[in-house]
């Protein structure tokens, strides 16, 4: 299979090119497209990888086999053209599934916090020596690739939920981080998400290494099997103690009639505590000794976009998150205002998707509670068409009724002059949004 040609419809997505790096480094030959030139496109490039700006159906050769992901539009040039031509189509899990085998697969699903705990677990995996493959949504902080086809036993990946194509794995172990509202544009309602999830927890194949968040209200009322994490003493692994030394957090868990004592993480906030305990009671599981997952917690520098640290200039720090989900951004606010203290929190928004903004609108006005000031641009499509039902005045509408804090619209055109405007010195900006969003630090540290 992997002597074949494979051709990438938005090769520049996260997901999309971490599967084509791994069938650069099994021999394939790659190429693909996107509608930017990227850092992401450019290092596939470097790699061997032909990258074409724009969707045209006359760049595909006719013996690839052609991948797309859930993010393409039926109406893609070039994917009507495959289907058109009786081309080879998979879908970017299905390529996934394959280059997963032979190994053993160790998956992270839920709604929030696959990324920070995919990395994480590749990261100990790589300090340990085990060579693991890996397809993560994130780039690991000091490393170029969010991806790699590794020589060991392991192969460590995000199970997505929100499109269903977490049923194309058999995971040998795995972590829920844990389920929310999100995505039921695809499950339609919370049942269907839950047996969504039901499905996927049946087809794994060791129970001694299937970690779920036990504090979760919808998991802890449908698993039974496997092993249970969270603050709750009732969790067979519990977090005994934790605290936040500014940005690292410090914790004790107990596993198994053992009490493992003064973890350290340099990464913020109680959602990442439950993260790193469920990597930490894995890899004890998978056989790691207890010092070397902690000399691999301590090493780890994070993964870009999540809490990501962009630089200061005139005593004004910058940080960048992914978060676009209200539960996301709650949390991850309050960790920030524990780091940073009595500094002035601005937070600069973009809103992910109508469908969500909608769905969650009750939700977002209570979100921003612990910014200083909120300022909202754009809703980012993520080719979405306008809902008439939401806007982006809507959503500044519900922010304003529910915090005390000044709340701003501001184009994104306008978002990085306006900015400057409102910053002092000692302020925290944070940029957050599954969008574009991150590009604007750098364009506001320019301009001060």
């Amino acid at each position: 299979m992997y002597n074949k040609h494979y051709y990438f419809i938005g090769v520049g997505g996260i997901g999309m090119s971490g599967l084509a790096f791994i069938a650069l480094e099994k021999g394939a030959r790659v190429s693909g497209s996107d509608i930017v030139h990227s850092c992401i496109t450019n290092g596939l490039q470097e790699k061997g990888a032909k990258i074409f700006i724009g969707h045209k159906k006359e760049q595909i050769p006719l013996d690839a086999i052609v991948i797309y992901s859930s993010a393409i539009s039926p109406d893609n040039p070039e994917l009507m053209f495959a289907k058109a031509h009786k081309l080879s189509i998979l879908h970017r899990s299905d390529l996934l599934a394959l280059f997963m085998q032979p190994q053993k697969a160790l998956l992270v699903s839920g709604t929030h916090g696959k990324t920070t705990s995919s990395s994480l677990l590749t990261h100990v995996l790589l300090e340990k020596e085990m060579q693991p493959s890996f397809a993560i949504g994130g780039f690991i902080c000091g490393s170029n690739h969010n991806a790699a086809c590794g020589k060991g036993h392991y192969f460590v990946a995000e199970a997505d939920e929100s499109d269903g194509s977490f049923f194309k794995y058999t995971p040998f172990g795995a972590i829920i981080t844990n389920i929310d509202d999100d995505h039921l544009d695809y499950w339609q309602t919370m049942n269907g998400l839950i047996g969504g999830f039901k499905r996927f927890i049946d087809s794994i194949i060791s129970l001694e290494h299937f970690f779920w968040h036990g504090d979760n209200l919808w998991l802890s009322e449908m698993v039974a099997k496997g092993y249970s994490y969270g603050f709750d003493k009732k969790n067979a692994l519990f977090i005994e103690s934790h605290r936040q030394d500014k940005w690292k957090n410090i914790f004790t868990v107990c596993f198994e009639n053992a009490r493992y004592t003064e973890i350290e993480i340099p990464i913020i906030g109680k959602h990442n505590i439950l993260n790193a305990s469920a990597v930490f009671g894995l890899c004890l599981k998978l056989g790691i000794a207890e010092e070397k997952i902690r000399s691999s917690f301590i090493s780890f520098k994070g993964i870009k976009r999540r809490l990501e640290y962009k630089g200061a200039v005139k005593g004004i720090i910058f940080y960048d998150d992914y978060a676009h989900h209200p539960t996301e951004i709650l949390t991850t606010l309050r960790a920030i205002k524990n780091a940073v203290g009595s500094a002035r929190i601005v937070l600069a928004f973009q809103p992910h998707r109508y469908s969500r903004t909608l769905a969650c609108l009750s939700e977002f006005g209570t979100a921003f509670d612990t910014a200083d000031i909120v300022v909202i641009t754009d809703i980012y499509a993520a080719g979405e068409a306008p809902i008439k039902e939401i806007d982006e005045g809507l959503l500044l509408q519900e922010i304003h009724r529910e915090t005390r804090c000044p709340t701003y619209y501001f184009s994104r055109n306008q978002l990085s002059c306006q900015l400057v405007k409102i910053l002092q010195t000692g302020d925290c900006l944070i940029t957050m949004g599954a969008g574009d969003i991150s590009n604007v630090s750098h364009d506001v540290m320019e301009n001060l």
